[in-house]
């Protein structure tokens, strides 16, 4: 379904959303496997580690109390002097004369039960499951040799060669000699010394079967395999349960009690190691390859990935093929457009989504558009009505301000001061409302508000006195053009005492940090608290902003649009005190607008 035209592939919007979202898919899928197949097989590992680490310590504790037991044997050997006289006797003159001394002290003993080292080393010994045989053997006479076997059966088993039976006795047998090598077996030596002198006497081995420990370390039914070996201080291997790990890797490692990873001839082991009291090693080691069981695991979910990844493509597929024969369908009817055909309309769809919204937008864009063509003569004339419109309006001030300075002359030929000076502020006003600037300097602003008060001194004389202070610093601030004239007139026609001589104005600006605060405040008639607060409401109130006069909402809205929502016009008034106006805006820097 990918294979065509580069350049139709290109120009379609569905084949790069396809190709992006299934390149999506497929990159998050191959990341997440990855993931988690390496998350699986760490896990795999430090769980096999750990059950290696929980068996060496069985083995650990399994060897401990064999120690322990000898340990006990030892202490009441010495502690009990008969018993080593007799052991010191048996090595020092051979099997026959031991017997013949044994038989005197038994006929001079008082009880009946006979006490030799054949009972003695029978009730340790026999206790314990694990031994097979237990040899006594002097160090001066090295032809003198005792055995004492605890399981015929295994013994036999472990295949001792070229031994020669003197006798039996009842669970254990005495041989005179060992040679060779036994299996399945691993044993204990212990010094025997005199305690008088110190000094060597012999040695008591005691042979233990592996059964014990094998079932502690053959562990079935196990799905990654391990091997384990135990090493005495010299490197020795004293007994293995090696699953093909090469022996010269076992001797070479380092000895020490931790988990790790060695890499050995281009092969990784994953090594176990407990060193007990007696420098003895006992290793667990897992070759790596022994986790490669996992690979059938891993092509598994590889294989269930991949086809979930097809299936979610192709149902991406399938949903968006529907999306694109729209879109195609909006497309056409567009290059239609392009060409001309204002007739084309794109088919409506039973759906509810944005296609069908730029649809409908699209079909009523074209209604409306040849609808507007219908009447284009109509604004054609229109237009050329407005604009003869507007050369007039440029026309009529320059005549309107060259006839009032006609009158302003005649006034002054007649001897008619007063009309003069209002003709000359009017004027003046007049040319002020009707530039294009939209900001001006502070100062020009407030000298058309002083233009507008010396004509209202002119129409009420002696009863109006204004008070102006504008701070050098401050007063090339920009402002908007015709901000305080509205205000001030909104006090002469609402607030204004024509019938008293005492009426105040003053117009005030200072800097408060980075704003600049300019009061207009009055002694006129004041405000009452309901009146005041329903200018206020309808000051801050933006719905239907198109205002047919210019009074205080149309300078509170003009400040709010210009530099925010914290600046405009605020109003404080006491009925028969008078009202204080605050206007607040931004302090600009001082330039020539």
């Amino acid at each position: 379904m990918f294979l065509m035209n580069p350049k139709r592939f290109k120009r379609k919007i569905f084949n790069r959303l396809l190709l992006t979202s299934s390149l999506t898919i497929i990159i998050t899928v191959i990341v997440l496997i990855v993931t988690i197949t390496n998350y699986y097989s760490d896990v795999i590992i430090q769980k096999e580690m750990n059950v290696n680490a929980r068996t060496l310590d069985q083995v650990e504790d399994y060897f401990s109390n064999k120690q322990a037991d000898v340990n006990t044997i030892i202490r009441d050997l010495y502690s009990r002097g008969e018993m080593l006289d007799d052991i010191s006797y048996a090595l020092h003159n051979g099997y026959g004369e031991y017997l013949r001394y044994r038989l005197d002290k038994y006929s001079q003993a008082p009880s009946a039960t006979p006490v030799n080292i054949d009972t003695y080393f029978f009730g340790y010994f026999n206790q314990d499951n694990d031994v097979n045989a237990v040899s006594l053997k002097s160090e001066d006479f090295p032809e003198i040799e005792y055995l004492f076997v605890y399981n015929y059966g295994r013994w036999n088993r472990s295949k001792v060669e070229d031994v020669k039976q003197l006798s039996e006795g009842e669970g254990y047998h005495l041989i005179q000699a060992i040679s060779g090598n036994l299996k399945d077996t691993f044993t204990k030596t212990i010094q025997i010394n005199n305690p008088a002198t110190l000094k060597k006497m012999g040695e008591l081995t005691i042979y233990y079967s592996t059964e014990g420990l094998d079932r502690i370390v053959q562990r079935e039914h196990v799905g990654v395999k391990s091997s384990f070996f135990l090493l005495d201080d010299q490197g020795k291997i004293l007994y293995s349960v090696n699953r093909g790990v090469p022996v010269n890797f076992v001797k070479d490692i380092h000895h020490e009690t931790n988990e790790r990873e060695i890499t050995w001839k281009g092969k990784t082991y994953y090594i176990n190691s407990v060193i007990n009291n007696e420098n003895e090693v006992f290793l667990s080691v897992i070759p790596q390859n022994e986790l490669f069981k996992l690979t059938f695991i891993r092509g598994t979910m590889w294989l269930l990935i991949a086809l979930a990844t097809v299936v979610a493509i192709m149902m991406t597929y399938t949903f968006m093929r529907n999306y694109s024969a729209r879109i195609n369908r909006i497309d056409e009817a567009i290059r239609e457009v392009q060409k001309g055909n204002l007739a084309v309309r794109i088919p409506k769809s039973g759906k509810d989504d944005e296609l069908t919204t730029i649809a409908d937008s699209f079909n009523s864009m074209l209604d409306e558009l040849n609808g507007y063509i219908e009447s284009f003569y109509v604004l054609n004339i229109k237009q050329q009505q407005a604009e003869l419109k507007a050369l007039q309006s440029q026309i009529n001030p320059h005549f309107l301000f060259n006839t009032l300075e006609a009158i302003r002359m005649s006034a002054v030929i007649e001897g008619s001061k007063t009309s003069s000076k209002m003709i000359f502020h009017l004027s003046r006003l007049l040319r002020y409302s009707m530039q294009s600037k939209e900001m001006v300097p502070l100062y020009i602003e407030v000298d058309n508000v002083r233009q507008y008060l010396n004509l209202m001194q002119l129409q009420h004389p002696d009863k109006l006195k204004v008070n102006i202070w504008i701070p050098k610093e401050i007063e090339n601030t920009p402002i908007q053009r015709l901000i305080l004239q509205p205000l001030v007139e909104n006090y002469i026609v609402h607030g204004f005492k024509k019938d008293r001589n005492d009426n105040q104005l003053e117009i005030i600006a200072e800097r408060i940090d980075n704003h600049i605060e300019i009061r207009i405040e009055d002694n006129g008639k004041g405000i009452t608290k309901e009146k005041l607060g329903s200018i206020l409401n309808h000051m801050n109130d933006e719905d239907g902003v198109e205002m047919r006069s210019i009074g205080m909402k149309n300078v509170h809205q003009r400040l709010k649009l210009k530099h925010g929502q914290q600046y405009g016009v605020t109003i404080q008034s006491v009925v028969n005190q008078g009202t204080v106006i605050i206007i607040t805006l931004p302090a600009g820097a001082e330039q020539n607008v």
